[in-house]
């Protein structure tokens, strides 16, 4: 029960935080390219996407043996 609860904590956590990740990689792409700061938040945005998309991918991962013992129970 404690590993179930501890996975959808995680889970919901992580959707927070791609949420906030999406958000902001939407800022980044409807600056006006004649702001300074444009290219630097774009690299930025599309860097922190990227990590965040290979952190879930790994995190995902290892939630699946834990499924897969709970199912044999």
């Amino acid at each position: 029960m404690a590993s179930t609860d501890l996975t959808t904590n995680s889970y919901q956590s992580l959707n927070a935080l791609g949420l906030s990740i999406r958000a902001f990689v939407e800022l980044a792409h409807v600056l006006p390219e004649e702001d300074q700061y444009a290219p630097l938040l774009l690299v930025l945005a599309d860097r922190l996407e990227g990590d965040f998309t290979a952190m879930r991918n790994d995190t995902i991962k290892l939630w699946g043996p834990a499924e897969s013992k709970r199912e044999r129970a």
